[in-house]
C-alpha cells in the first residue's frame, strides 16, 4: 500500500505504457508514482477516487491488472453463535433488516467432512459496529465473533490441490 492507504494497481504489459499513461492523464486520473515490476507496471494512485477511476478505465479497455480492494469497500465478516442449526438464513436476514442492517449477506457454515449444516452463520456487512450492538436474533441471545481466516497459501500444498483463498484480492480481466 502507498502512504495514502490506497493499494497499488499492477497493470500487465510494459510495451505500451506511454500510450496507456497518456490515456490515464487524459482522463484526469492522478497517481504519485509508477514503476516497473517484472512484466507489469505498478501504479500508485493518490486518492480512492483516482483508484476507482483507474480500475474502471482498465476494465473498460479490457486491460489485465491486479489489485486489492480498498479498505472502505471491504465487507466485515462475523460469525453468529447461539442459533440452532435449523434457523433459516432468510429469517436471520429479515431480523437483521428489522434491526437496521439491510446490507447484510448471510450464509450458513457447513462441516468440511460431512457437509452437514453447522449452527454457525457467516454475516458480511459494511456496518460492523451496528452489528456488534445486536444481542438477540430470532428471540435468542447470540454472540458475534470475527471470522477466522482460511489457511494461508503458504500452508496449502500445490500438489494436493486442496485449500482455497478467499482474501480481498481482486483480479479483473486477467489470468
Amino acid at each position: 500500500m502507498s502512504g495514502t492507504g490506497v493499494p497499488p494497481i499492477s497493470i500487465e504489459g510494459t510495451a505500451d505504457w506511454s500510450s496507456l499513461s497518456r490515456m490515464i492523464n487524459n482522463k484526469g486520473i492522478q497517481f504519485s508514482k509508477a514503476r516497473t515490476a517484472g512484466n507489469s507496471v505498478k501504479v500508485f494512485t493518490n486518492t480512492p477516487a483516482d483508484y476507482r477511476q483507474l480500475v474502471a478505465l482498465l476494465d473498460s479497455i479490457k486491460r489485465p491488472f491486479f489489485t486489492y480492494q480498498l479498505k472502505e469497500d471491504r465487507m466485515d465478516q462475523r460469525v453468529i453463535r447461539g442459533l440452532p442449526r435449523e434457523t433459516s438464513v432468510n429469517d436471520i436476514k429479515e431480523d437483521l433488516v428489522i434491526q437496521g442492517i439491510a446490507d447484510a449477506e448471510v450464509q450458513q457454515k457447513t462441516s468440511r467432512t460431512t457437509k452437514k449444516p453447522l449452527p454457525l452463520f457467516l454475516v458480511k456487512t459494511k456496518r460492523p459496529k451496528k452489528l456488534l450492538q445486536i444481542q438477540r436474533l430470532a428471540m435468542l441471545t447470540v454472540s458475534f465473533e470475527r471470522r477466522k481466516s482460511p489457511p494461508s497459501p503458504a500452508n496449502v500444498t500445490a500438489a494436493s490441490g486442496t485449500g482455497t483463498y478467499s482474501g480481498t484480492a481482486v483480479s479483473l480481466n486477467g489470468a
